[in-house]
C-alpha cells in the first residue's frame, strides 16, 4: 500500500481491536443497510467508524486518501451538472438548490460507507471476512489462494523496486524503462518460485484442500451492540 511502511496483512494483525473478526464484519454490514437509506444514521456512522478507525490504526487517514480524491471529484462534477434554481455561477458553471442538495447528500453517504469499510480494511484480513460468512468448498479456497498469491507479487514488486531505487534505476528515462521491464521480468520469475515453494510447504502440512482458521470468541459483543444502536438511532430523529 502506497505511503505505508508496512504491509496490510501487517496493519491488519497489529491494528486495535474491540470485537472479534465476526462481529466486525456483521457490524459493518448490517450498518452499511442504514447508512444507505438515513442522513442521521450516516452521520452518527462516520463519527463511530471514524473514531475506530483512527483508535484501531494510524494509517486510517492514509488509506482514506486516494478514495477521498476521486469521491471529492465525483461530487464536484454532480455540483456542477445538475439542473434546478441557480445559487452561484462563474463563466458557464454554476450550482443550483438541486445540484447541491445532491451533492451534499451523496458526499455524507460516500464517506459515512467509506469510514465502515476503512475500519473493516484496518482490522480484518481476508481469511478473517471468509471465514465471517461461513463461505465453504471451492469458492472459499479460490479466494484465499487468490489472496496468497496477491501478497506474494506485491511483496516482491515491493522488494525490487526497493532494490532498484536504491541504485538509482529509476533516474532518466531510458533507465527508467529498462528497470522497468527488468522488473516485470524479474516479478515473474520470483513469484513462481515464491509459489512453488509455498506448495512444497503446503504438502509438509498435509494440505487436503482445506484451510485451517481459528475459532475466536465472539469478544466485544457488548460494544457492536452499542454502536449499532447509535447507528440505528438516527432512524428515530
Amino acid at each position: 500500500m502506497e505511503g505505508m511502511t508496512e504491509s496490510l496483512e501487517s496493519v491488519q494483525v497489529t491494528s486495535r481491536k474491540l470485537m472479534s473478526p465476526h462481529l466486525r464484519v456483521w457490524l459493518v454490514l448490517l450498518s452499511l443497510s442504514l447508512i444507505l437509506v438515513d442522513i442521521h444514521a450516516q452521520l452518527v456512522a462516520l463519527a463511530l467508524f471514524s473514531a475506530l478507525s483512527i483508535h484501531a490504526s494510524r494509517y486510517y487517514f492514509r488509506l482514506l486518501f486516494a478514495p477521498a480524491v476521486f469521491i471529492l471529484f465525483s461530487t464536484a462534477v454532480i455540483l456542477l451538472t445538475i439542473e434546478g434554481n441557480e445559487i452561484a455561477s462563474l463563466y458557464f458553471f454554476k450550482i443550483t438548490d438541486k445540484s447541491l442538495e445532491v451533492a451534499g447528500s451523496t458526499l455524507l453517504r460516500c464517506f459515512s460507507a467509506l469510514s465502515a469499510f476503512c475500519y473493516l480494511i484496518l482490522t480484518t484480513t481476508l481469511p478473517e471476512f471468509v471465514n465471517s460468512l461461513r463461505l465453504k468448498g471451492f469458492l472459499r479456497e479460490i479466494m484465499l489462494l487468490g489472496y496468497r498469491a496477491i501478497q506474494v507479487l506485491m511483496e516482491e514488486a515491493e522488494n525490487l523496486r526497493n532494490s532498484a531505487e536504491s541504485r538509482l534505476g529509476f533516474r532518466g528515462v531510458r533507465r527508467w524503462i529498462r528497470t522497468t521491464a527488468l522488473i516485470g521480468y524479474m516479478i515473474f520469475l520470483r513469484s513462481l518460485w515464491r509459489l512453488e515453494k509455498f506448495e512444497m510447504a503446503k504438502d509438509s502440512r498435509c494440505y487436503s484442500g482445506i484451510f485451517p482458521s481459528r475459532n475466536v470468541e465472539h469478544e466485544g459483543k457488548i460494544y457492536a451492540i452499542l454502536i449499532f444502536m447509535a447507528i440505528s438511532s438516527g432512524l428515530l430523529v
